[in-house]
């Protein structure tokens, strides 16, 4: 099957996708404007788009059809509803599978009134959406209006033998509470910091010297905000800011925690999250967007308020005072995300429904 994936090179999903598809033999074909920086599959052919920038996603779209009109593949995937997908609008080219990502769906059209009518003609000109979740599924819904039957749920999955549990939680005198995440406002990461103050104040306050760690790993445009608050709230001795890391590191810090919380404000999916239980790590996770279908409240986790400082603290004194139940909680993560998120699945899944729409759409 030949595919073209239209979508930026220069993000690790799209790699992850492409490498992972061609893994399974499709011949793929990547389209985009921005640079690749993660090596590809060696089977990954690279179209680069002539234009860059916001005013790409509009000069592109005749670069676009004479492309499609060149390689002439039996499915195109476009990915995200803003960007790519308003050059896929633009461009003429049809049908094509249009695969939203979060922002585009529950930030992006909100933002004018002219995003919005560009959102709404995205996604109306897909013939067929694939969205993450359920909540994300939902939100588009919100947005637009096309048939239900026009959106396919393909969970985003992982690779189960990269993230394992590579040492026991709460097996050490300290404890470590922690999250992987870009330092964004609506990743919540300032909940994160209060809830950790919280825990502190009633640890003391109840004489309890069990020692304690904020660990956040991740870089970001709120990174020297979050600091700032850190000193305010007196943390500087019990956090540590580990910065940017490689995927590759990312399993390697999610073992050095205990709890792994995610107040998200805003998420499609939760990759995190999943990445997280992979490693049998108890999961706190706000009720936002995608979460609550991935972290199961009382069996693989705990889905707390959104918004609320005090309820993560509430969660964190719980998994801390009962060590065995989130270690427990942790290993039905694994076992949860086994059956539902292994990457071979997704992709397979992913796979079926280029197939079911190949024979669809003749193109």
């Amino acid at each position: 099957m030949k595919l073209a994936f239209i979508a930026p090179g220069s993000v690790g999903h799209t790699t992850k996708w492409v490498n992972s598809l061609a893994e399974e033999g499709l011949d793929v074909t990547l389209i985009t404007q921005h640079r690749v920086t993660t090596a590809l599959h060696k089977s990954v052919k690279v179209n680069y788009l002539p234009f860059t920038g916001t005013i790409g996603y509009f000069l592109n779209a005749p670069a676009l059809n004479r492309l499609i009109k060149r390689l002439k593949p039996d499915v195109i995937n476009v990915h995200y509803a803003s960007g790519y997908g308003t050059l896929a609008l633009l461009s003429g080219i049809k049908p094509y599978i249009l695969s939203v990502w979060g922002s585009d769906v529950y930030e992006y059209p909100y933002l004018s009134k002219l995003k919005m009518w560009l959102s709404q003609k995205s996604l109306l000109n897909a013939h067929k959406i694939a969205s993450t979740s359920e909540a994300m599924a939902k939100q588009v819904l919100k947005v637009a209006n096309p048939s239900k039957d026009e959106i396919a749920i393909t969970p985003f999955g992982i690779d189960l033998s990269l993230f394992t549990n590579q040492r026991a939680a709460f097996n050490r005198e300290i404890i470590t509470i922690g999250i992987v995440k870009t330092l964004e406002h609506k990743y919540g990461i300032d909940l994160l910091l209060n809830a950790f103050a919280i825990v502190e104040k009633n640890f003391k306050e109840k004489g309890i010297t069990t020692p304690l760690k904020l660990l956040i790993v991740g870089g970001g445009p709120l990174e020297h905000a979050l600091k700032e608050h850190a000193e305010k709230l007196r943390l500087e001795s019990t956090i540590e800011f580990v910065g940017k890391v490689d995927n590759s590191q990312v399993c390697r810090y999610i073992n050095a925690m205990d709890i792994f919380v995610v107040p998200s404000r805003i998420e499609s999916f939760g990759v995190a999250a999943v990445e997280a239980l992979a490693c049998e790590r108890p999961c706190i996770v706000a009720n936002t967007g995608g979460l609550p279908g991935v972290v199961l409240d009382g069996e693989t986790g705990k889905v707390v308020d959104a918004e609320s400082d005090s309820a993560i603290a509430e969660a964190i004194i719980d998994f801390i005072n009962d060590p065995n139940n989130a270690i427990q909680m942790g290993q039905a993560g694994r076992q949860d995300v086994l059956v539902k998120y292994d990457q071979k699945n997704t992709v397979k899944n992913m796979i079926n429904l280029y197939q079911e729409f190949h024979e669809k759409y003749v193109y």
